[in-house]
């Protein structure tokens, strides 16, 4: 009989809505631009698009990363929290 107790206590913590139920993923994006700010801005923007298309929410930027080639070329990596 120690089997209900411990199956209501799982049943209350399952319908708890919170982030500990929240999936943690990473999201990329990418930009280029003729100036390297620009580049950045639009990588950032590109990786929180991704995040909320997922119905997440951009938690923070993990990695950025600015190259310069024929045009300056920029990535970010985010912290995403999904439901």
């Amino acid at each position: 009989m120690k089997k209900q107790p411990i199956a209501l206590a799982l049943m209350l913590l399952l319908s708890i809505p919170g982030s500990a139920l929240a999936a943690v993923v990473y999201v990329t994006g990418s930009g280029q631009s003729h100036d390297p700010g620009v580049a950045l801005a639009d990588a950032r923007a590109d990786a929180i698009a991704e995040c909320t298309a997922q119905g997440g929410t951009p938690v923070v930027e993990v990695y950025n990363h600015v190259s310069r080639a024929a045009l300056w070329l920029a990535s970010s990596v985010w912290k995403c929290e999904t439901p």
